[in-house]
């Protein structure tokens, strides 16, 4: 007997999304005071770029791993555990007074970091192919409102007692976490089909199809209980997309490392002020996602919205590189740098998504998670070595180029598949 229950797109959609931005308020109170927390500990440059990549490496080498679980647990239960799991990484961050237990705690913290790939296979789940673009804008929204939040809070309660101290930002960043997981295990709903207890009936809900399917799955894979991996990340429509992930996650984990750095080293802030900065290029990222993903798609398509994001980040960086030393230089150009490059994601995943089987959502999304992890991996160990070795401007150099790269691969892209990137179907 079919249980008339039925998924509230419109109920389901806020939670997460409310969740993931608590949890980001507390990744965005972090990230911008880890450089001056780790110069208070005798780091240098190379021992920032460390604890960025640590965080990426087990971001890469665990992440996949809980879109695969999703997939077979359920949404709802994984995202529980890595909210729970970053709560406790975060009370040890606090905690920490040397660098070796920052570096532990932030390994856990990456660890602990596959709540957005669960997150977007969810969206994944209760989205069809048309409204898909959207669904991981808003999950951009949510990372652009956290870091609009995020980074002037933690900026703020470093330098509480006069000192810049990890401590406050720490155990709140754990506090939100919990925040987020409580939110999780009372409102959230499981959304994954095969796990879900409701059996959704799309019609009568007026809801579309899970996992609707594009173009792309005119010729469906064999169906298997247990999705391979290799299988997943080889098949032709979608390696390349995997590799643009690493790539996009080397020039977005640069500029995050060097942005402190730069202003530090430039101009003198503090964490505070770098944190300030930061919020700003957080609500840029916010008003983006939210506001202008979703149409930019429908109308041009990701693939052409991604040659966009290409041109906006290498204006930014030509600012920074050929403008004065300044605040305003400062102010105009890394908001332009982060928030295009962050925009780059939900193109990706909405492309990638839409190139896999619903019951595949969770592994690929997870997999790009991974992917972009390594790209973090590399980007902090390339930026600190080129920040120290060289000019300050250099890793920004770097930071264009894997603009044109993006850019010229959305081109070739778009003149092999023009019928289908042109722009979205109604």
């Amino acid at each position: 007997m079919v249980n008339k229950a039925r998924f509230s797109r419109t109920a389901i959609m806020p939670v997460i999304l409310l969740a993931i931005f608590i949890d980001l308020v507390g990744f965005g109170m972090i990230l911008p005071i880890l450089p001056f927390i780790a110069q208070t500990y005798g780091g240098d440059s190379i021992t920032i770029a460390g604890i960025m990549s640590i965080y990426a490496f087990t971001a890469f080498t665990i992440g996949p791993v809980w879109g695969k679980l999703s997939d077979r647990i359920g949404r709802k239960p994984a995202l529980a555990i890595t909210f729970l799991g970053a709560a406790l990484a975060y009370l040890m961050l606090a905690l920490s007074t040397s660098l070796w237990m920052i570096f532990v705690a932030r390994a856990i913290s990456g660890a602990m970091s596959g709540n957005i790939g669960i997150v977007m296979a969810s969206m994944a789940d209760i989205t069809d192919e048309s409204n898909r673009g959207k669904a991981m804008g808003r999950i951009g929204a949510a990372f652009g409102l956290g870091f609009a939040f995020g980074p002037g809070i933690g900026g703020y309660l470093s330098t509480i007692g006069g000192e810049t101290s990890i401590f406050w930002p720490g155990l709140a960043a754990s506090v939100l976490s919990l925040i987020a997981l409580i939110l999780t295990a009372i409102y959230v709903q499981e959304t994954n089909p095969s796990k879900s207890k409701n059996v959704v009936d799309n019609i009568e809900a007026g809801l579309p199809e899970i996992g609707q399917q594009s173009e792309f799955h005119a010729q469906p894979e064999p169906q298997k209980t247990k999705p391979q991996w290799r299988e997943i990340i080889s098949a032709p429509e979608r390696a390349p997309l995997f590799a643009m992930f690493i790539i996009a996650a080397v020039g977005q984990s640069i500029s995050f490392l060097i942005v402190p750095l730069w202003l530090d080293t430039t101009l003198g802030w503090t964490a505070r002020e770098v944190g300030f900065l930061m919020m700003a290029a957080g609500v840029f990222v916010f008003i983006q996602q939210l506001w202008t993903v979703g149409p930019m798609f429908k109308a041009f398509g990701e693939v052409k919205s991604l040659q966009y994001c290409a041109v906006v980040h290498i204006t930014g960086c030509l600012i920074v590189i050929f403008g004065p030393p300044s605040s305003i230089t400062a102010i105009i150009g890394f908001p332009l740098v982060l928030g295009a490059l962050a925009m780059s994601y939900p193109a990706l995943n909405s492309l990638l998504s839409q190139r896999t089987q619903k019951e595949r959502q969770g592994a690929a999304l997870g997999l790009s998670n991974g992917f972009g992890a390594l790209g973090r991996v590399m980007g902090p160990l390339i930026g600190g070595l080129l920040f120290s070795a060289t000019t300050t401007y250099l890793p920004f150099v770097v930071v264009i180029s894997i603009g044109l790269i993006a850019f010229t691969w959305a081109w070739w892209e778009n003149r092999r598949r023009p019928h289908l990137h042109s722009k979205r179907a109604v």
